[in-house]
């Protein structure tokens, strides 16, 4: 990896992009924490969206942080999602870096240095995930190393020490490249929110470029904090996170794999509704049915982006997005279920078995 021995001239312009929604209890120490980061000044600019908040938080942010010329504050009317707010923050960043990071987050001293570190370290790296601590307690993982499975379950492993490839960032707090992200494209407005930064990272590998997750760009976040509610305590969430899951499925796999991925796709997610429903989750088994549903419905669009994509964007075939997979584990699965629905975070210790790791060891 690159030296921490760059001259200040030779850092890349880098644009910090916070998305808000009615998180005014953390924005002052988010602002306080960023604007403390050890980054040339003349190189830094933040952009805050603020998404239709009503709790006052955008107010506060002018009043108290407005003065600093490296903040532009963008405040929508009303809130438009997230995927479509982080867009309109990359599309008004000016800079060759781009980060994102939710507003209930605070960051350590070296966090973009050390993230730009890793993410400029080779030009094949399109895209890097900040390690997340909990706020709560600073010490727990909030988000370890995350892959997606054949089938698009995640899995999230316990963080090493040295920068490693992972399938996918969590884009709570992640950097691509504008030259990546021209060339994979935004995220998909019509997610809303939930499962998009799994899909940009596929495509991102579609095109040929890594994932990596850098462990020395250290941030602490409030899991749930800006969404109100944990991911499984959500109708909302889960009904988006069970459609959206299904719809990268759908644009980013080839034709040959998605014939064969989708009925064992259905297959599960009929078990997990049935094992919701013996665990008396009915509410979440709906919105699970639901979300599965509700993807005849914008059936057009979403061919339509997955010829954009085999189109325009895929370099590399399945196999070899394939590889940076983890092998699908039912009683894993059951694991992350029972997790989350107590409200905890699921992270696993070990190596991630990729099937490249899997190979090698073979």
């Amino acid at each position: 990896m690159i030296e921490n021995k760059l001259l200040e001239k030779e850092w890349p312009s880098v644009s910090v992009v916070v998305v808000n929604f009615n998180a005014w209890k953390w924005v002052e120490k988010l602002f306080e924490s960023v604007l403390k980061s050890d980054y040339p000044e003349q190189k830094l600019e933040i952009i805050f969206v603020d998404n239709g908040s009503i709790d006052g938080s955008v107010g506060f942010v002018k009043a108290r942080f407005g003065n600093d010329s490296k903040l532009n504050v963008l405040s929508l009317a009303r809130n438009v999602g997230w995927a479509k707010a982080v867009n309109l923050g990359l599309r008004t960043a000016k800079n060759e870096i781009l980060i994102h990071i939710s507003s209930d987050i605070e960051v350590s001293p070296n966090w973009i240095r050390e993230l730009v570190k890793v993410l400029i370290s080779d030009p094949k790296i399109g895209v890097v995930q900040c390690n997340s601590i909990s706020l709560r307690d600073k010490k727990s993982i909030d988000s370890g190393m995350n892959f997606l499975d054949k089938f698009g379950f995640s899995y999230g492993y316990t963080p090493k020490k040295e920068p490693k490839e992972v399938f996918f960032a969590e884009a709570l707090a992640f950097g691509i490249k504008r030259n990546v992200l021209e060339e994979v494209g935004l995220f998909h407005e019509f997610y809303y929110m939930e499962y998009d930064d799994q899909d940009i990272c596929w495509r991102t590998w579609l095109a040929g470029y890594k994932v990596f997750f850098a462990p020395n760009a250290v941030i602490y976040h409030v899991r749930g904090g800006s969404v109100g509610a944990t991911f499984f305590e959500s109708f909302h969430t889960r009904n988006l996170y069970s459609r959206n899951q299904l719809i990268t499925l759908m644009q980013n796999y080839e034709l040959e794999n998605l014939f064969w991925v989708l009925p064992i796709v259905i297959t599960v997610d009929a078990a997990k509704i049935l094992y919701l429903i013996i665990r008396h989750k009915s509410e979440i088994a709906l919105a699970t049915l639901k979300g599965f549903l509700s993807t005849t419905k914008i059936i057009k669009l979403i061919m339509s982006e997955r010829r954009r994509i085999q189109k325009n964007v895929r370099k590399i075939p399945d196999k070899e997005v394939m590889d940076q997979m983890v092998p699908f584990n039912p009683r894993l699965l059951i694991s992350f279920l029972r997790s989350q629905a107590q409200g905890n975070r699921f992270v696993l210790e070990g190596n991630p078995p990729t099937y490249k790791e899997i190979r090698k060891s073979h």
